[in-house]
Parts: structure tokens; sequence; C-alpha cells
């Protein structure tokens, strides 16, 4: 009979099934549990509080449209810029920037057809 294969005693093992983050809160050594911070909060400080501030998202929906309001002045200002080159008879400088690319968004398989054989185009002009 192998030891290490069968079940040793049913039922829970380490009294999972009897936590409560109630019982932390009382325990003297609550500080050895992690998580004892936010999950069993002791101490006038924490009452009212929201312990968990840093994971949420904020207010991005307000960052987010002055970062595109920004984005779009500044396109706009690009595009004034290359009108203004072109009637003084200037060259429009090339705005192909690729870390001003949105970042996040996937690229389509024709993309990526298209771009594959853009580059072998430029390896069969280059032997």
């Amino acid at each position: 009979m192998d030891l290490l294969q069968s079940v040793r005693k049913e039922g829970s093992r380490g009294g999972r099934a009897d936590f409560k983050w109630e019982d932390v809160k009382g325990d003297a050594q609550r500080e050895n549990y992690l998580g004892h911070s936010l999950m069993a909060p002791v101490g006038r400080w924490q009452k009212n509080r929201d312990l968990s501030w840093y994971a949420k998202s904020g207010d991005n929906s307000a960052q987010s449209e002055a970062d595109k309001r920004k984005e779009e002045i500044r396109r706009i200002k690009e595009a004034e810029e290359d009108a203004m080159a072109a009637a003084l008879g200037l060259p429009v400088p090339v705005r192909n920037n690729p870390n001003l690319a949105p970042l996040g968004q996937r690229a389509s398989e024709a993309d990526v057809k298209r771009a594959l054989a853009e580059t072998a185009a430029e390896n069969e002009n280059e032997n």
C-alpha cells in the first residue's frame, strides 16, 4: 500500500473550511496573514476608507477625452503646417512616425500580408 498515492484523511486540510477574516481581526498574530490589512482592517484610520483605491481605474474618461482632444489638435496643426509648406513650395515632411501609432490595436491579416509582400519585394530588388 502506497501512502503517498492514497488520501490520508477526508475533509479540508489545514482548516480551510473554518477560516474567516473576522477571526483574523481579533487574532494577535494577524500580521502573519497575507492580505490582512485589506481583508481584516483594524483601527480608526481604516473606517470609511477605500482600502482598494489603487486597484480602481479612476476617472479615465475625462483624461482620455483630454488626450483625444490634444491628439486631434496636434493632427490639425500638422495638417496646417503641411498645407502651408505645400503652398510655399517647400517639401512636405514625412509624418509616418511609428511611435505615434496607437497601441493595443491588432493588425489585420491583410496588413500582415501586405507588409510581407513589401519586404519580399525589397529583398528581390536588393539581390
